[in-house]
């Protein structure tokens, strides 16, 4: 890993931007709002392969580990006004959200995890909000059936 430059720092160096850590489906997904809002952010990512295309096309990166507190404060965390915890290990998450914590005790810090029970273990670690992905699965899974039972009884009737 190689400290970024003062040039690949300064679009986030100023207070009140974003952090997302993770630029698989749930980062990239996040990263196309704020580019919508125009809202500054940087993302962090272990993933050489990644952080190669991110630096290729012009995207704000930071190489390492989220629950490393010097990777974060290259990240400006003390400054930021969000950090998104889109990682899909679940227990990385939580450290992750607890550091985070501890560095910015004012920052927003939007948590993901797999199972309720990590959730509320997030919350107890200082996340605002947590996407629990059991849920949202069960959510989606009832709108789906709930669809497919409307359109057979149209079909039936």
């Amino acid at each position: 890993m190689s400290e970024p430059s003062e040039d690949d720092r300064a679009p986030f160096e100023r207070a009140g931007h974003f952090i997302i850590a993770g630029y698989g489906l749930p980062g990239r997904a996040v990263a196309e709002t704020l580019d919508v809002r125009q809202l500054p952010y940087c993302v962090l990512e272990l993933n050489a392969a990644t952080v190669q295309r991110c630096v290729k096309s012009g995207t704000h990166i930071v190489e390492g580990d989220v629950t490393d507190p010097e990777v974060l404060k290259r990240a400006h965390i003390e400054s930021a006004a969000a950090i998104i915890i889109a990682i899909p290990d679940e227990k990385v998450a939580l450290r992750a959200t607890q550091v985070a914590r501890e560095l910015n005790p004012t920052m927003k810090i939007i948590s993901r995890t797999h199972y309720i029970s990590a959730g509320n273990e997030a919350k107890a670690r200082g996340a605002d909000a947590v996407i629990v992905a059991e849920q949202v699965v069960a959510m989606e899974m009832s709108r789906v059936v709930g669809e497919m039972f409307r359109v057979s009884e149209t079909h039936q009737g």
